[in-house]
Order: structure tokens, then C-alpha cells, then sequence
């Protein structure tokens, strides 16, 4: 696959996740109307996406988030500090992705499009089949995680690889998982 068509598939991928805005989101809708193997590509993430939505409602986040987030900036343009991230325990916010699924972003970084994560599951909470444009890093903090027959306890670490299939997977006693991906 060529660079451009690299980042037309990313462009695809994350508009139809909902994850641009302002002058990128503009951009891509602008070359969806010009361009026809985009709005192809755009269709085919939204068909690959299609479960994962299905199965989520949206959340509105609490008044607090923004403001900790404020705060967390001002703290960060105060020290001076480009160096690191530190997200304490009790910052940032839990979004429900799913039912019984919470998501945390610890950290994006845009300039290579790679998130850093948590993902907590209640006991029998579980999501739909999947595939990973590309690779995601998945260390088990707590509890028990089982993606297709293949059981992961705390300490334990998964790839999934680009283009690779992500089996269903479960928690049966619930678990806290460290992400790595693309964002």
C-alpha cells in the first residue's frame, strides 16, 4: 500500500469513527464529494464499524470533565513541561463505549496517530468481532480477558497485528486492560 493510500484508509477509518474535526473533517468530506474511491473507503469503515455502534450508546460526558481537563492543561502550561504526560488515577474521564466497556484516554499523540488507553469490563461484558487496521498493543492489568478461546490474565500481553481479525472478546469476572493502538 502506497503512503497516500495510507493515509486515505486513516482519513477513512477515522471519519467514520467520528474522530475529526474542524479543518481535517472538512477536508475529508470535501474529497468524499470529489473523490470516489474515498466515499468507497468511508462506506467500507462504516460497514466495519457498523457493530462495534450497534452495540454503544452515546454518553454525554459530566459537566466536570471539561473542567479537569481545563485544569489539567493550565497545569501542564504553568510547569512549562512538553517533555511527559502524568494522568493521575483520579484524572480524566471514563466514557461507556459499550455496555458494560468504560474507556479512559491516558494520552494521543496526533502527530503518529497512536492512543495510549484503558478499557475496564464488568463481569460478562464482551465485544463484537473485529478488524485492526493496524497493530494494537494489549497488556491485562487486572481480572480475566478472553478474546476468542485464548484466556489472558493480569501481567499477560497481546498483538493484534495490521489487517489481523480480533476474535470476539469477554470478560467473564471483569478486567482493567493498558491499550496501545492507532488513533
Amino acid at each position: 500500500m502506497t503512503e497516500n493510500a495510507t493515509k486515505m484508509e486513516e482519513a477513512a477509518a477515522n471519519y467514520s469513527l467520528g474522530a475529526l474535526s474542524g479543518e481535517e473533517h472538512a477536508r475529508v468530506e470535501a474529497e468524499i464529494a470529489s473523490n470516489p474511491a474515498m466515499a468507497q473507503l468511508v462506506m467500507e469503515w462504516q460497514d466495519r464499524f457498523a457493530p462495534l455502534f450497534d452495540s454503544t450508546q452515546e454518553v454525554t460526558p459530566p459537566a466536570h470533565v471539561l473542567e479537569r481537563l481545563d485544569a489539567a492543561l493550565d497545569r501542564q502550561a504553568a510547569s512549562g513541561s512538553r517533555n511527559s504526560v502524568t494522568i493521575r488515577d483520579n484524572e480524566g474521564s471514563w466514557i461507556t463505549i459499550a455496555p458494560g466497556i468504560r474507556k479512559k484516554i491516558l494520552y494521543l499523540d496526533e502527530a503518529v496517530r497512536k492512543e495510549a488507553y484503558l478499557l475496564d469490563f464488568d463481569a460478562g461484558a464482551s465485544l463484537p468481532e473485529h478488524d485492526h487496521h493496524a497493530t494494537e498493543d494489549c497488556l491485562v492489568i487486572s481480572g480475566d480477558f478472553w478474546i476468542g478461546d485464548l484466556h489472558l490474565k493480569a501481567g499477560d500481553f497481546h498483538a493484534a497485528f495490521t489487517s489481523s481479525q480480533h476474535h470476539s472478546s469477554r470478560s467473564e469476572h471483569g478486567c482493567r486492560l493498558f491499550i496501545k493502538a492507532a488513533a
